[in-house]
């Protein structure tokens, strides 16, 4: 027991086989991102016209600018609610997706809202 009278034990066993069935699927979806403007210049580069090509490159640049951007929403979310597990926090856990999902939702509608201005 801790100060606060948790019971320092984990509800469960951290294993390989655990980490990997985390691991592997955040993996996948990172490599998936360039895959898809690779895919597309492929697909677009077999019509021959390059200035449809240059606009998909200029756009999967911009789409991966812009998704990249918002890589500090996720990396802190992570952070934090790792940290208020490891204290048991529910409460945190709770706060941390809420602020997160609302800030994700404010940004996605700020995008929204600007689209037109691009």
């Amino acid at each position: 027991m801790d100060t606060y009278g948790h019971d320092n034990r984990l509800a469960f066993d951290v294993t390989h086989r655990l980490v990997l069935s985390i691991a592997i699927p955040m993996t996948l979806g990172f490599i998936t991102t360039p895959l898809l403007g690779l895919v597309d210049t492929g697909v677009v580069g077999h019509m021959g016209q390059p200035d449809a090509l240059a606009g998909l490159a200029i756009g999967a640049m911009l789409f991966d600018l812009i998704l990249g951007s918002f890589n500090f929403l996720r990396a802190s979310t992570t952070g934090l609610t790792a940290q208020a597990f490891g204290r048991r926090d529910r409460h945190a856990q709770q706060g941390v997706f809420w602020r997160a999902l609302i800030s994700a939702l404010g940004c996605g509608v700020a995008l929204f809202c600007l689209r037109r201005c691009f």
